[in-house]
């Protein structure tokens, strides 16, 4: 089942079936989402809940202190990106789905709600604990395609930040801040951008993704598409928590803008 939401300048199709993604974006004539590949990771703007980002060997901690395994079958030896991604999501209508969670997460669910205006993508992506115990944080995925058109240059992504999380050879953050930013290719976890992240097809158009959460995820290295990825608390979040200060009980909505320019 699909949402189609006609504005007057953007469209969009929410796939409800492979995880409430929105598998087309268009604005100007042009499609800013990176079309169905063979893996549900890679393809799609999808949300990333009830938790966003990977976490340390799947393994996460309820409020007494029990310890619950997540499956890490996705990329192991983590739990990454959440359950959300590979759920079917119900049609609430008006733009607007929810899903909700079995196993480790039960009681819990989500809800999407995602509107337009003019050339203006509203996205708000809500954690809704109910009765269950463990930390959640969630964040968007985006897959913006490399290309959006022959009079268009490839997309490059422009993007600054205060801080850059340092991630060991599986990618996962210890909490430690880099001295300095590394220079892109990034697949990378940053904190307090500078300026507003943006991806750029120099000819054809500019997207500009801004969001009050000071954590991000800039992904560029995949062939086919960019991934600029605000989200409500960083990956690995609840072993990183006291050393990064985290409070994961107002970490449960995610509020993002994408909007969309000629250049």
């Amino acid at each position: 089942m699909k949402q189609r939401i006609q504005g007057e300048e953007i469209t969009v199709e929410i796939d409800l079936d492979n995880g409430a993604r929105l598998s087309s974006v268009k604005w100007d004539g042009r499609e800013f989402s990176v079309q169905r590949r063979d893996n549900p990771l890679w393809w799609g703007w999808y949300p990333m809940v009830p938790w966003a980002g990977r976490i340390l060997n799947g393994k996460l901690r309820r409020a007494n202190g029990e310890e619950v395994q997540l499956p890490t079958d996705v990329i192991p030896p983590h739990a990454i990106h959440g359950f959300g991604f590979q759920m079917p999501w119900r049609d609430l209508g008006n733009g607007v789905s929810r899903v909700d969670f079995t196993g480790a997460y039960q009681g819990a669910s989500a809800e999407l709600r995602v509107t337009v205006d003019k050339n203006v993508l509203n996205y708000e992506l809500e954690y809704i604990p109910g009765t269950c115990d463990l930390p959640g944080w969630v964040g968007i995925h985006t897959w913006f395609p490399r290309s959006i058109g022959d009079d268009a240059q490839k997309a490059e992504v422009i993007f600054d930040a205060e801080k850059q999380l340092a991630v060991d050879e599986t990618l996962m953050p210890n909490g430690d801040f880099l001295p300095a930013l590394t220079p892109q290719p990034w697949d990378d976890v940053f904190y307090k951008p500078k300026g507003t992240p943006t991806a750029l097809w120099k000819g054809g158009a500019r997207l500009e993704v801004t969001s009050p959460t000071p954590w991000w995820v800039v992904y560029t290295l995949d062939s086919e598409g960019v991934c600029i990825e605000p989200q409500t608390s960083p990956p690995n979040s609840q072993n990183l928590a006291a050393k990064l200060g985290l409070d994961l009980n107002k970490a449960h909505l995610l509020q993002a803008k994408f909007t969309f320019l000629k250049d």
